[in-house]
């Protein structure tokens, strides 16, 4: 379960850029909000303070004088990129200039931008302590120093307890198998592709919330409330989201003048109300004993022994558990549309995955005992994460006292970017980074072996999960879910491209801090009429989720838009793949 944010990349986005999202000139743009806030006193003030603060951090008021012997890192200027992969790529190429760590500083702030997976180590790892705060996100004030989202929250006492409570609950589940639910939602996923193939995008990523949904509260439909709230949360803390975190400055203005403050009031309630509602549900169904094993009935079960759950209050744990599980869709949903994408472009691998399924499994699914005797299938599950990061800027680190490192100064304060991107393209490492290699992890030939194959390849210590004690605790669940998943859909069907398909999209995905693949016409069709039926026998329930208007009974319920001609597209967060007019030129190594 990769963490969640770049840490809202969106502050590195300091007003660089702003004409390209708003359509208008940066200047134009603080030209009007100012003009129109002079129109009420109370917003004048509050507009001239921040434009005040603001002059003071562009002319560099306070700036200290370094030690003797300490040099600036080197540094560059100029405006951002847009968001998304591409600030990932654009960073990426300043490291041929910099080398591997170098300062970026706009607005005031400074930004350390990390290339190489050694430095990352170092910093985040051997001196965490010093490199394990959050900094705060424009659209979402006070989520840093909040009890609500447990990646974003600020290095704290309260942080801690979420962290160790976490860790608990995932160390309870994972020997478990997380209950059994992954094995449970993979044949109902496998079910609805059967019944309509060409939806798959909504299936991967209502198996995401279903499955998340019941390891957390034991019942799958709590994840509609995840399919809601997601969404929202990730575009405020997207720097393609909202305005404000382009013009960063914005933070500062008042609730009353500021739409972005009112709307993360309205979304940080529905979240609250989310959660609190699905852990009372585990409450009243313990009493009736119609409850599954899952994280909630931990944190409710007064007997539990070794728990440090009772160190989290009622509001604590509701959020701590509901946090964690929003992660787990957008996270593990991009590795699993990028696996789509990878089955069209290299099509070769497929068949040897269905071999070492058909040679180990026989007619079942693939299941978590099966793990050691499966390396070509964890080779796809590493392989999968590296190709296409599901947070290609990883999650910032800020520091929390001044540092020297290899002779350079870096300050208090300041946000440390890993690339996971580049990172995960370290040509020494990773020979023909641009590809889709499996067999890196399987062949002696390349950099990245390891032995014992019963073992290696895994997911621990994989930078998709960041790094140092900032790291996401969520690892196993990551494993479990996508080996199986995988295992599952290779199982049954074959997947490639469309018969007469001239194009494929390779990197387009969404802007949003999180990526992920943008849904494409996919041809996917069971391996044989055997496997068809096999489906049908042993993957009666599809769990469908989407709802008609007349079905809707919960606030929580989410519209099946397909009915009336729009594709699903979870909120803006999945919209369809359009080939453009004129073919995209990629950076060079893309």
């Amino acid at each position: 379960m990769a963490q969640l944010t770049q840490g809202a990349a969106a502050s590195f986005y300091s007003f660089g850029n702003a004409s390209s999202f708003t359509n208008v000139p940066v200047p134009e743009v603080a030209k009007s909000l100012y003009l129109s806030a002079l129109q009420q006193p109370y917003a004048a003030v509050g507009i001239t303070l921040v434009l005040a603060v603001l002059l003071g951090s562009v002319l560099g008021f306070g700036k200290k004088k370094l030690p003797p012997g300490v040099k600036p890192l080197p540094m560059h200027s100029g405006l951002p990129p847009e968001p998304g992969i591409e600030a990932a790529w654009y960073f990426g190429a300043l490291h041929k200039k910099y080398g591997p760590i170098y300062a970026w500083k706009i607005m005031g702030i400074t930004h350390i931008w990390i290339e190489t997976d050694e430095v990352s180590r170092d910093l985040f790892v051997k001196r965490q302590r010093k490199y394990c705060d959050r900094n705060p996100l424009p659209a979402s004030v006070g989520i840093r120093e909040g009890k609500e989202v447990l990646p974003l929250m600020a290095y704290s006492e309260t942080w801690k307890r979420y962290k160790n409570f976490m860790h608990f609950i995932m160390k309870d589940a994972s020997p478990k198998a997380f209950y059994g639910w992954p094995a449970i939602e993979n044949k109902r996923t496998i079910r609805r592709l059967l019944e309509a193939p060409e939806r798959w995008s909504e299936h991967m990523i209502v198996h995401c919330s279903r499955t998340i949904g019941s390891i957390a509260w034991g019942d799958p439909e709590h994840g509609n409330k995840l399919l809601t709230i997601v969404p929202e949360l990730l575009k405020a803390v997207s720097p393609a989201g909202p305005l404000i975190n382009k013009l960063t400055f914005l933070m500062h203005l008042p609730a009353f003048i500021s739409p972005w403050k009112r709307s993360e009031a309205r979304r940080k309630q529905e979240m609250t109300e989310a959660f609190y509602e699905a852990l009372d549900d585990v409450k009243e169904r313990m009493k009736t004993g119609d409850v599954q094993p899952c994280w909630s009935t931990l944190w409710w079960d007064e007997n539990a022994k070794g728990v440090d759950a009772k160190k989290l209050d009622y509001h604590e744990a509701a959020h701590a558990i509901g946090s964690s599980s929003f992660v787990a869709i957008a996270t593990i949903g991009g590795p699993l549309h990028a696996f789509f994408l990878a089955m069209c472009h290299y099509p070769e691998w497929l068949p040897k995955m269905q071999e070492e399924i058909d040679r180990v499994c026989g007619d079942r699914l693939p299941a978590a005992e099966d793990i050691p005797n499966m390396p070509r299938l964890r080779a796809t599950t590493k392989e999968m994460l590296r190709w296409r990061q599901s947070t290609p800027l990883g999650v910032p680190h800020v520091t929390l006292e001044d540092d020297i490192y290899n002779g350079y100064y870096i300050p208090k304060g300041a946000i440390c970017h890993a690339n996971n991107y580049l990172i995960s393209r370290e040509p020494k490492q990773f020979p023909k980074a641009d590809q889709f290699i499996p067999e890196r992890w399987l062949d002696p030939a390349y950099p990245t072996y390891k032995e014992p194959l019963t073992e290696f390849p895994n997911l621990r210590g994989d930078i998709a999960f960041g790094y140092g004690n900032r790291g996401c605790p969520g690892t196993d669940l990551t494993s479990l879910e996508l080996f199986t998943l995988f295992g599952a859909l290779a199982a049954v069907y074959d997947i490639k491209k469309p018969e007469g398909t001239d194009h494929l999209p390779w990197y387009e995905v969404h802007p949003y801090v999180i990526t992920m693949t943008l849904p494409f016409p996919v041809d996917i069709k069971p391996r044989s009429e055997k496997k068809r039926q096999w489906i049908l026998d042993n993957c009666q329930d599809a769990g469908w989720t989407l709802k008609t208007k007349d079905q809707v009974t919960s606030r929580w319920d989410v519209l099946d838009k397909e009915k009336d001609g729009s594709p699903f597209s979870w909120q803006g967060v999945c919209v369809p793949y359009v080939r453009p007019k004129v073919p995209r030129v990629y950076p060079e190594g893309v």
